[in-house]
């Protein structure tokens, strides 16, 4: 069967799935989330995967939700990722409003939305008659999001053997096909030393000056334009008084490159930075709290391939950003994978997020074609 075909097929039924999904996403998206700390939303959306008949529902013991939809070889898999932790803390006002053609609420486009989305896979798909040529793996993982560090996508990938290909849904993505990894190093770094008063103990050393000396050295270090390469110390914090040597500073360093032998690099000469000897009664200590693989691809890997023409079918261009997502992992590990969008909208991570309403329908019809000729293509 030809794109063109499956696509009609599909956006000639997927009208009347849109209702349902902006139901379930108002109803994860009301259930607190924050990464490192999402078994609440996991168990929501396990009892949902297993009320719609989807085989061997599991969550493990990160929170992890994971699922199959059987296909025609059932010896390997396309992973659908859809990420179900948010940034918003436990205590935020997750009070979902909808308006005309839009809906609102803290997380509802990153990324519940994916995540509803996903979970009404198997019910289309049987709608349209179709068998998947390969099983599809279905999760709602966890720790994509800031310091989660993929660690959801990491354990799903590790335990799931036949995997041969993998599709991250995100919320507000629809037109972008994602197939660079932009891969991370992340640092937290302390620095100690024994404090005072500014005025008594004046020329003792302080933990915060020594920590911006380190920092406008890292600064320094030339980074590469191709590929790409980035240095960011994104928070500071530290100090006592006004009138108080600093006891103690700490910043949280983020090194990207979607050349892993470039991040590599880079990571060496920050190294070699913090490394550096220390003013008498200064200690530092590093602690690596994120560390996301980076990988690149062809552009014309197929699944990519597959997303862009169907883009193009639907009358949508189509936009080729690098990127850290899901997809981090399986393309790291060689698997292909990509990042594709279910509908539109603005303000990821704020408090006022929204998504489109109108896109979800077309966002669909993309998503169940791309994963059938995807599986096709991989089995």
């Amino acid at each position: 069967m030809t794109n063109t075909n499956l696509l009609q097929r599909a956006l000639a039924i997927t009208d009347s799935y849109v209702e349902p999904i902006i139901e379930l996403t108002t109803k994860l998206t009301q259930v607190s989330a924050p990464s490192n700390d999402e078994g609440a939303r996991a168990e929501v959306l396990r009892a949902e995967l297993e009320s719609r008949g989807y085989e061997r529902v599991h969550v493990d013991e990160i929170a992890d939700v994971t699922a199959r939809i059987p296909g025609k070889d059932r010896s390997r898999s396309l992973l659908i990722a859809a990420h179900i932790d948010t940034v918003f803390p436990h205590g935020t006002d997750l009070t979902v409003t909808r308006e005309t053609d839009t809906l609102h609420a803290p997380g509802v486009g990153d990324n519940t939305v994916a995540v509803a989305t996903v979970a009404h896979l198997k019910q289309v798909l049987e709608e349209l008659g179709e068998v998947p040529a390969i099983d599809l793996v279905i999760t709602g993982n966890v720790g994509e999001e800031g310091l989660g560090d993929l660690r959801g996508m990491k354990a799903v990938v590790s335990a799931t053997e036949d995997i041969v290909g993998a599709i991250a849904v995100e919320g507000q993505a629809l037109g972008s096909v994602t197939y660079e990894a932009v891969g991370s190093k992340r640092y937290r770094v302390t620095v100690t030393g024994k404090g005072g008063h500014s005025w008594g103990q004046a020329g003792t050393p302080s933990a915060i000056h020594h920590l911006a000396r380190l920092i406008a050295r890292m600064d320094e270090i030339p980074l590469l334009t191709e590929p790409k390469t980035s240095f960011n110390a994104g928070v500071v914090s530290g100090g006592i008084s006004v009138n108080t040597i600093a006891p103690e500073a700490t910043a949280i360093l983020d090194m990207r490159s979607t050349s892993a032998e470039a991040l590599a690099a880079l990571v060496t000469q920050v190294d070699a930075v913090l490394d550096s000897p220390c003013p008498e009664g200064i200690a530092v200590q590093v602690e690596v709290v994120g560390d996301r693989p980076a990988g690149s691809q062809s552009a014309d890997m197929s699944l990519k391939m597959i997303a862009d023409e169907v883009l193009a079918e639907l009358g949508l261009s189509v936009r080729h950003e690098p990127g850290s997502t899901d997809a981090n992992v399986p393309i790291a590990r060689g698997i292909p994978s990509i990042c594709i969008g279910v509908t539109t909208g603005n303000y990821a991570h704020r408090e006022d997020e929204y998504i489109n309403l109108g896109p979800i329908s077309m966002g669909f019809a993309h998503l169940i074609t791309v994963i059938l000729k995807s599986a096709e293509a991989l089995a």
